[in-house]
């Protein structure tokens, strides 16, 4: 008899490389990655269990910039897409496109 799991999964982890900024309240998709990471530091790897059908999956990532006692809520303007069996680390830089949907849309 053949048994084949009706879930594939794979890893997803967010590194903050913005300098002097902590990023908190991290989610991707319906999913939360992480409650506050410092500059320089990778959260926790999370496996996303779904399945087969549902995969690959494609969102942006939300979360909060908090500097001082300054805070703002930002998303990436580009969604990453995460496939069954993949291994995705986003990096969220100085330089990563990120929006601020409760601002109206400036034109490029």
């Amino acid at each position: 008899m053949l048994l084949s799991s009706c879930y594939d999964k794979a890893h997803i982890s967010v590194q903050n490389k913005v300098h002097n900024a902590t990023i908190t309240q991290i989610r991707w998709d319906d999913y939360s990655l992480g409650h506050s990471i410092l500059p320089g530091e990778t959260s926790k790897e999370k496996e996303i269990f779904d399945k087969k059908e549902t995969f690959p999956k494609t969102s942006v990532v939300k979360f909060y910039l908090k500097r001082g006692d300054n805070q703002v809520y930002l998303e990436t303007k580009y969604a990453f897409t995460l496939d069954s069996g993949d291994k995705l680390v986003i990096i969220i830089s100085d330089t990563t496109q990120v929006i601020n949907p409760a601002l109206p849309l400036i034109p490029e």
